[in-house]
């Protein structure tokens, strides 16, 4: 078979204008051997996502017979791959050890382990929000002594499921100690067997048939786009009902246990709840692994505080959405929320405080309380603007400028309360 080194897609389908504001695209670079180029995996891959109305952009260097670092045919030491690495900021590397030195302790530890640390860090230094996404390759149809060279050689295992097990505890083991996620293909594979009669393997038992590879492709696409494969039209050809099943299997093997493989936990993820009264809507944040955030209030009103708080003008049904961000990657979540009074609502004493002097500070007398706590108030919009301690009902301010004002009180004793009040210059 003639051996692959490069192979090039930019797949960007539009399929409608409201499909394509839910279009997901990724970059991702396959660095492998023949496990990874035959079939064309990763165009399987493109296939698929193209089919569920996302995009992939990839490339590849899968030389046959190529590992991650016996010398000299090695990628961590490959000028392509390393070029490779560089010139694209990649949504994903991913990683595919040949196929039997994972399964050989002495090669796992002298050249799998140390190779895959050398690439990861080439990774991060090219791009500091890529991932590197290890490829779990299956075991031998049935097994055996596996030897990559007469003096490297592995226990002889009793068929497929013995060695699939050295090799999903490899690849956990390197996978777990960089941080990276992996791909479950390997025990995508061992699922399928045990379910079916289905054969995955090509005549040599090692290679992949298409079966095996479309197999692959579905759990690649999960991991790289966060969605299951099943439903999806692309069939690759096969016979629609295996096809289906093999969608099931690797939706089954991805999503029941997603941490185990180490996928999204370092992912952005937006969650909110929020708690409405009359005209005003106080939200609680329940968002993970982000620093920053922007809540669209649905009614032309935005704001990056963590926990705003919002006065709706009118009446009406608004969805409300916020957008949880790292440096590198965002989420979103949304839900309508009905205001049914606007305007009328009875605010706890909503009064206009007078703060004497130009500048507008002063001590500010809390409403309806003359205890200790702590006040939070925020502008019409939404934005933060003081966060302070009480002291038998009185604090100080600081300077604030004239306008409504939303404020959320704490006591030390008894439930919290809410309100807004107007503030205006006595000159």
């Amino acid at each position: 078979m003639q051996v692959k080194t490069y192979y090039l897609v930019f797949a960007f389908w539009i399929l409608t204008i409201s499909c394509l504001s839910q279009q997901l695209v990724r970059k991702v670079l396959f660095i492998g051997n023949s496990y990874t180029y035959v079939n064309e995996l990763p165009a399987l891959t493109a296939s698929l996502a193209h089919s569920a109305g996302d995009s992939l952009y990839f490339d590849l260097n899968a030389p046959g017979g190529y590992t991650l670092g016996w010398q000299p045919i090695a990628h961590c030491t490959n000028t392509l791959t390393l070029q490779k690495i560089r010139e694209t900021n990649w949504d994903f590397v991913i990683l595919q050890e040949q196929s039997q030195i994972p399964a050989i302790p002495v090669l796992r530890d002298s050249c799998m382990y140390p190779a895959s640390a050398v690439l990861h860090d080439s990774v991060e230094l090219a791009n500091s929000c890529g991932h590197v996404l290890f490829y779990l390759t299956w075991g031998r149809r049935f097994g055996g002594i596996q030897c990559f060279t007469s003096n490297y050689c592995s226990p002889d295992f009793i068929g497929f499921d013995q060695m699939q097990d050295s090799l999903t505890a490899a690849y956990k083991g390197i996978a777990d100690s960089l941080d990276s996620w992996i791909a479950p293909v390997g025990e995508a594979w061992r699922f399928a067997l045990q379910n079916s009669a289905m054969v995955l393997h090509g005549s040599d038992n090692s290679h992949p048939n298409l079966n095996g590879s479309y197999l692959a492709a579905c759990v690649f696409y999960s991991c790289i786009f966060g969605k299951s494969p099943v439903g999806l039209p692309f069939t690759a050809g096969l016979v629609p009902d295996s096809a289906l099943f093999l969608q099931h299997v690797a939706d089954t093997v991805v999503f029941t246990d997603p941490s185990f493989w180490n996928l999204w936990s370092d992912q952005p993820e937006a969650a909110f709840e929020t708690f409405i009264g009359g005209d005003t809507m106080r939200t609680e944040n329940l968002s993970t692994n982000a620093s920053m955030w922007l809540w669209d209030f649905g009614d032309g009103n935005t704001s990056e505080a963590f926990e705003p708080i919002h006065v709706y003008a009118l009446p009406g049904t608004y969805t409300v959405q916020l957008t949880a961000c790292d440096s590198c990657r965002c989420d979103s979540s949304a839900q309508d929320i009905s205001i049914l009074l606007s305007g009328t609502t009875d605010h706890r004493g909503e009064e206009r405080i007078v703060l004497a002097g130009p500048d507008a500070s002063g001590i500010l007398k809390t409403i309806h309380y003359e205890g200790d706590g702590t006040l939070i108030l925020y502008d019409i919009s939404g934005r933060l603007v003081l966060q302070t301690r009480i002291h038998s009902g009185r604090v100080q301010t600081g300077h604030l400028s004239s306008g409504y004002y939303l404020w959320y009180l704490s006591p030390l004793k008894g439930p919290p309360m809410q309100g807004k009040f107007l503030i205006y210059q006595n000159h």
